[in-house]
Order: structure tokens, then sequence, then C-alpha cells
């Protein structure tokens, strides 16, 4: 009886042992080894972004995982990624990196709002003739790019824009990696609705419209000291931002319905051209200047006079010289011109916005003296008031001390336009030495907004202000040698096509941890990469989405390039937790205590 007893106690302790075990297994993945390697390559990196450096370094962990070895980490300068890029001295094509050409180049970009391709993604532009080092070519990218390059009128060329980006995307002559994402910290009650933080970040927006329930100033704080005071001269962004809010042009960017970011009328009522070459333009006839004088169709003329004068010195003097010459200008009558600009240009409006300078105010004063004139002027107690245009605010006083501007609300401004009177009636931007005294007095009160480019983390931000992201137009990609025999034409594929080249392409991009990439190396100040044409750049395509992070699709695109993946390779590994281990727990629990009933009843 004693026996019988223990063998029951025994077989209990058994089968709940079994049972807990089986259920509570902590699921365990079992990693599968790198297959291959098929195939190496060799990654080059700049060695001037410390960031750039750190997913270079984790994508010579990630490749192998789908069979790409790893030859050479080349960590240099310019210099040398220059003469094996675009400006590889021949002879041509641009070979692989072992024979002094390069392979993948880990690489930024920076753009603006207008983007062109011509000369980085087209046939005729691959080097030595231009800078498309990917050496990517295809007929149907030429004819998109011509026909954007060509086009004048907006809606035509957003058309084109998302061609070339769906020939981009399916292509991939570069894996973009992520796209940038500045931080702009400010007062809580700013009215987000009052601004746009994407025309702010490109320097293309006035503070007419900015609110602050409450105050009628504004203190922005900048990380550089002011010192390009005029407009045609400005080089320095923080001094593009202020004096944004003194001038105008006959047309400027605004974010509203229907130009949405791209040029609308300004100091014109309207303009209007039949082929992007000849415009006939309307100038608003009640504008004026910020001391009450009439700007007119003179002023229009002088200012463009100046730009393209060589004793003047504009910095963009060869750009500006190839549309514009002292005939662009024609005076039909004081609020009426013809302009006509030298030769077609796909962002032809631009040129429709160069600043109006007050020509009593400027013409004694001979274009070469002008940059000194303004530094003169800013400097003096009554006559800085001399840098004024026809936009909402003039100078009304520069501290060159401590590096502070102070504008004063033009009283004029509602005089034209339909505008409505300025929420601030000051505006103050403030040279800020470092980062955590500019957080410090935003905290206080003292500080309205800091600039990005004081580079705050979102962990810096303290909790009682607040903080807006906006995209920097511009990408991090992963550039490919597109005539690589492996990964380019894909001719020494184990299935020789272009095809093969292409879809190793697209494995490389499945493999690059975007997210992780964000998250970890630059702090959520990002977003996934998609193609080399940014978001908020005008045009871009929002309907197309990133790569995603998935090595299985990056192992199937490798077998589709005709490379042996093993089966198990496919395999995460194996789950004992609530799968199979679960059911036979329960399985064996179920039987245990049948067993026991039918051994109690006897």
């Amino acid at each position: 009886m004693w026996k019988k007893k223990k063998t029951k106690k025994i077989l209990i302790a058994i089968v709940m042992i079994v049972f807990v075990l089986s259920v509570f297994t902590e699921t365990r993945v079992v990693e599968a080894e790198n297959p291959g390697p098929f195939f190496s390559v060799s990654l080059m990196a700049p060695a001037t972004c410390p960031a750039r450096n750190q997913w270079a370094s984790v994508m010579v962990e990630e490749l192998p995982k789908i069979g790409i070895g790893i030859d050479v980490f080349d960590h240099t300068g310019w210099a040398q990624i220059s003469s094996r890029t675009w400006g590889y001295p021949g002879p041509y094509p641009i070979p692989q990196y072992s024979e002094g050409g390069f392979d993948i180049l880990f690489v930024g970009w920076g753009w603006g709002l207008d983007l062109d391709m011509k000369g980085l993604f087209d046939t005729p532009s691959i080097p030595p003739i231009g800078d498309n080092f990917y050496q990517y070519s295809r007929p149907e990218m030429d004819w998109a790019i011509g026909n954007y390059s060509n086009s004048y009128l907006a809606e035509e060329r957003i058309y084109w824009a998302e061609k070339i980006q769906e020939y981009l995307y399916e292509d991939v002559p570069s894996a973009t990696i992520i796209y940038p994402v500045n931080l702009f910290p400010h007062d809580p009650n700013l009215d987000n609705s009052s601004w746009s933080p994407l025309l702010w970040e490109t320097s293309y927006q006035d503070m007419a419209n900015w609110s602050i329930p409450g105050q009628t100033e504004f203190h922005y704080a900048a990380p550089a000291d002011f010192e390009d005071f005029h407009t045609m001269k400005t080089e320095s962004v923080y001094d593009a931002q202020w004096t944004q809010q003194i001038y105008g042009g006959m047309v400027e960017r605004t974010s509203v319905a229907p130009y949405n970011n791209t040029y609308g009328p300004y100091g014109a009522i309207s303009f209007s051209s039949a082929n992007g070459i000849n415009y006939s333009v309307q100038l608003d006839p009640n504008l004026v200047f910020a001391d009450g004088t009439t700007c007119n169709a003179s002023d229009v003329e002088y200012s463009y006079d100046l730009l393209i004068n060589p004793a003047f010195g504009q910095p963009d003097f060869g750009f500006f010289s190839k549309y514009i010459d002292n005939r662009t200008i024609k005076i039909i009558s004081e609020y009426e011109l013809q302009v006509d600009f030298l030769q077609s240009y796909i962002f032809q409006n631009s040129n429709l916005g160069v600043d109006i300078l007050p020509k009593h105010i400027w013409e004694s004063i001979l274009p070469g003296d002008h940059e000194n004139q303004a530094v003169t002027w800013a400097a003096h107690d009554t006559l800085d008031s001399n840098l004024m245009g026809i936009g909402p605010y003039y100078l009304h006083d520069y501290e060159g001390t401590n590096g502070v501007i102070h504008l004063k609300a033009n009283p004029y401004w509602t005089d034209w336009g339909g505008h409505t009177a300025q929420n601030f009636t000051d505006i103050f931007f403030e040279f800020w030495s470092n980062k955590e005294g500019a957080i410090s007095a935003l905290v206080t009160g003292n500080v309205d907004m800091i600039d990005s480019q004081f580079s705050p983390q979102i962990s810096e931000i303290p909790a009682s202000v607040k903080y807006t992201l906006v995209n920097s137009p511009g990408s991090q990609e992963m550039a490919f040698n597109t005539l690589h025999p492996i990964f380019g034409t894909g001719e020494l594929c184990p299935i020789s096509s272009p095809e093969s080249g292409k879809h190793l392409r697209k494995a490389m991009s499945h493999i690059i941890p975007r997210q992780m990439i964000i998250d970890e190396i630059v702090r959520g100040l990002a977003t996934p990469g998609i193609t080399p044409w940014p978001p908020g750049t005008i045009g871009a395509d929002e309907t197309l989405k990133p790569y995603e992070y998935n090595r299985t699709l990056a192992l199937r695109h490798m077998e589709l390039a005709g490379y042996d993946v093993p089966d198990t390779f496919f395999s995460s590994g194996v789950n004992l937790g609530f799968g199979f281990g679960t059911i036979m727990g329960i399985i064996s629990l179920i039987g245990g205590s049948l067993y026991l009933l039918r051994n109690n009843k006897k």
C-alpha cells in the first residue's frame, strides 16, 4: 500500500514538472550562421562624420548576414573618395574598388526645396562628363529627367518628379538610409498654425504671422554671430533668417494652397509666362517700403542691375549672369514690367524672387561700396533703419558687442497686399555661445525659440518647453557602382543578368536596419530613407514606402540572383514556448489527471 501511494506521488510530481517546464520554457531563438559568403565588397566612408561612420560600421556587420563578405572598410578623406568616384582620372568606366574605383560609398546629400537630378542620375552625366559616379543609366530615366528639367510649370515638373522617383525606387542605384530631421525647441505657447517649419528651416519665411498669445516680442537664439548685412551678400543661414524679415521680391515662397511652398505673388499681384523665359509682371500699386516711399518698377530694375554688376561682387554672379543682364527688366509703366530672361531654367520663378532694394536709399552708393555701407549703417544709431525693404520688419538696432539684431514692425506693412498687422512688434535675433545657456534661457522665458544648428537632442529638451521636428531636405545613402560586375551589371552572378544586379541591390537595401540607426545612432532625428528624393522637397512622392529591414526578403533577392541559399537560413530558430511545448504540456497534464482519476476510483 505504501509503495502504491509513493508511486502516485512520484507520477504527480513528474506530470507537474513536465507541464511547468513545457509551458514556461522561454522562447529560444537559434541564430543560424551566416550563409556564404557568395561574394565580397569594399566599403568607403568619409572620415568627416562620426554618425555616418557608425552606420557604415553597422553595415559591415549586416551584409554578411545575407552572404556578402567585406573585403575592405575604408574610412578615408574626400580627396581619396573623389579620385575613385566623380573625379576618377580614367580610363573609364569607373572600375570596382580593387581596381582603383569603388564598390559602395556612404555619402550624404543636402538639397533645397527645389531638386533636379540632372547631372546625378542621367546617362550623359556619367564621368568624366558629369557627376553620375553611380554610372547609372536607363533610357526612361533620361527621358524623365529631360522632361523634368524643361518643365517650367510646377504641375508638369511634379509628374516627372514622381516618374524619376519610381525609377530610383525600382532600380536602387543607391540605398537611401535616412533623411535627417532638425529640431527647433520653442515656447510651448507658440501657435503651430502660425508658422511653416519647413519654410523656416530653408530660410524662406518671414515672421509676420507668427504668434504667441499675449506676446509682442519674440527672441530667437542663434549659435553664430551676424556678419552679412547686405541682403544680396548673405551667405550665412543666420543672416538669411533675419534679412528675410526685411526684404521681399516680386514673388516669394508660400505654404498656402495652391502654391504649397512654391512661388506665389508677393510684391507683384500677378505674373505669367507662356514659355518660362518671358514674363509679364504687374506690381501691387500700393507697394511701399518701410519708410512709406512707393516701390515701383524702377526699384525692381535697379535691384536686378545691381545683382549682376561685376563691381558689386555678388557671390553667385556666375549663376545669375546666365539668366539676367541689364536688359532683362523692361519697364512698361510704373507698376508693369516685362522680364526677359536670357535662357530657360527649370526653377525660373526663383529668379523673379530677387529682393527689391529701395533705389532712393542705395543709388548714391557705388556698387563696390554696398557691403561696407550696410555694415556702417547697421552700426549707426539712427541710420540703421536704412536697412529696410518691402518686408514686414526693418532694422531698428544692431548691438555688435553682444550680437543682437533688433527688428521693428514695418508700420506700412498693412498698406499693401491685404496684410494684417504683425503679431510681434519687436523681434530679436540673439547670438548665444552655447546650447546649454540657450536652453536655460528658453526655460526661463528669455528666449522663445532655439535654432536647430545648436544640435539639440530630444532628450535634452525640458518638459516645460516644446519642440518641432522638421525635415531638412537631404539624405544619407549607400551609393552603388552600378557597373560593378556582380551587384551592378549582374554579369558575374550565377544568373547573369542586369536583373540579378538589381536584386542584389534590393537585398542590400532590405538588410539596412534603418529604424535602429534612427533610434540608436541619430537619437530619433531622422526618418527612414526611401529614394534620393527627400521629403519636404517639391514633388516628393509620399506614397513610396521604405525597404523594410527583413533578412528573409533580402535572402530571397539573393536567391533570385542565382545564389544557393539553404532553406535553414530562412528559419529564425525553434520556438519552445507557447507552441508545441505548451500543447505537449497540456496533453501530459490531461493524461496524468485521467490516470490518477482512474486509479482513485479503484
